[in-house]
């Protein structure tokens, strides 16, 4: 998928924001003794994380 630099920006913000989320909810959890969610939540971040990598970016223009 090729999109614009300023959309690439965009969507590495939000998914680095949105992991860093995740990765605040899943130390609450292991705080509380809620490994395997945690576990799962470190997962997800991570999976998030790494979308932008997977995107091009056009540089036609």
């Amino acid at each position: 998928m090729k999109i614009s630099k300023s959309k690439y920006e965009r969507i590495d913000a939000v998914s680095k924001i949105t992991g860093l989320i995740l990765l605040a909810i899943a130390i609450d959890n292991v705080a509380k003794g809620n490994i395997f969610t945690a576990l799962a939540l470190f997962g997800l971040g991570g999976l998030i994380g790494i979308i932008p990598v997977f995107i091009e970016t056009d540089t036609s223009a």
